[in-house]
């Protein structure tokens, strides 16, 4: 038996490109697509965000249809099959947490290589999953993404 057969590979996606990347990568290296658990996580919205006042107030109706996107995501990149799960707050602290709380053996990230000085201000979801992560972390660079078909074997 592989490593890869007998640990959890936790996928974050933001339904990119990018993350479509992360979740070919994982179906590659696990030898059972059981074994991938992909995860979205929400921004809290804060009552100045324009989408807070003006799109959707309500927060159970936002979760909904950030789980119909994300369904649809994972079905049109033939990955309709993997469990995923949608929280709300910090990703990279939300992304490490879930990692934790399922045991898992690795991550499986995209970093959008932004440039440093949005880094520097925003913050970097890659960063501080790096960072609190109880376990390795394969960090897919922007680049990878061009290399990716749109289909999972």
């Amino acid at each position: 038996m592989t490593w890869s057969q007998e640990k959890l590979i936790v996928v974050p996606t933001d339904m990119s490109d990018f993350s479509f990347c992360a979740l070919k990568t994982a179906c590659k290296i696990a030898e059972r697509r059981d074994l991938i658990r992909v995860i979205h996580v929400m921004s809290v919205l804060e009552p100045i965000d324009p989408e807070a006042a003006w799109v959707i107030a309500d927060e159970p109706m936002r979760l909904e249809q950030t789980r119909k996107e994300a369904e649809e995501f994972l079905m049109s990149h033939d990955c309709g099959d993997l469990p995923f799960e949608i929280r709300v707050g910090n990703a990279g602290t939300e992304i490490a947490d879930y990692a934790t709380e399922i045991h898992a053996g690795l991550i499986i990230i995209p970093s959008h290589g932004r440039g440093v000085l949005t880094r520097l201000l925003l913050g970097s979801t890659t960063d501080r999953v790096v960072h609190l992560s109880p376990c390795p972390v394969l960090v897919l660079k922007k680049d990878s993404a061009n290399v990716c078909s749109k289909s999972v074997n």
